[in-house]
Order: structure tokens, then sequence, then C-alpha cells
């Protein structure tokens, strides 16, 4: 597989995976590619074994697919220190640019769903406030 299209893959991926969802032309406009290409890489996700996720006309991968799993265990964090993560950066300075960089690739892995159902829950209270 040559390189460029090794990097369009990853690309595609990315946005497959984030926590904003896209239909195949908002893909293929944000990655300069046809339509066409678009549906041909996300067949080459699912020979791969990736779970193609739809909902309407907007694609996803599924992050309970096995290779997703694998590849985000290379990152992962428990729910308490992706919340703890979380807090500690939203106590950076608002004017610095690595806050922004690293909310978005916590948000990125991470479900807002998942990190605020973690705060609530009574026991991880103390340690968040700690």
């Amino acid at each position: 597989m040559d390189q460029p299209k090794l990097e369009r893959l990853l690309r595609l991926m990315k946005l497959l995976t984030a926590n904003t969802t896209y239909n195949v032309d908002q893909l293929a406009e944000r990655l300069q590619m046809s339509r066409r290409t678009v549906y041909r890489y996300i067949d080459t996700f699912r020979e791969a074994g990736f779970v193609i996720k739809k909902s309407g006309d907007c694609i996803r991968l599924d992050k309970e697919s096995p290779h997703f799993r694998d590849i985000s265990q290379l990152v992962h964090f428990t729910e308490e220190e992706a919340v703890i993560l979380k807090n500690t950066i939203e106590n950076i300075d608002d004017t610095n640019m690595l806050k922004q960089n690293l909310m978005r690739k916590l948000y990125s892995v991470y479900d807002n769903k998942t990190l605020a159902d973690t705060v609530v829950r009574g026991q991880n209270a103390p340690n968040i406030r700690r």
C-alpha cells in the first residue's frame, strides 16, 4: 500500500472515530476525495474486521470493534483517570493553546456521557475534588 493511501485511510479513520458524526458527502469534502473513494475505504475497514455503524446517513467505526479496542488500549485510561485528566486540563489557563488540543484528544477517545456519568457517581466525587 502506498504512503498517500495509508495517510488518507488514517485520516478517514480519525474522522470516523471522532465524537462528531459525518455523512459520506461531508467525509469526501473534508478529505478532498470522491464519494466512491470514501466508500472503498470504508469497505477496506470492514474487510479488515472493523465494525461499521450507520445512523441515518452518518457513518462511524464502532469503538467496540476488536481492532479499535486494541488500538485504544495503547492510550487507554480508566474512566476515573479520564475524569481526573479532564478536570486537571480544565484548570489550565484558557489562553494556553495546548489546553484545547488536550481536551480535543481526550474527548475523541472518551465519550462525554461516560465522563459525566463518572463524575456524578458519589464514590468518585472526593477524588475529583482533590
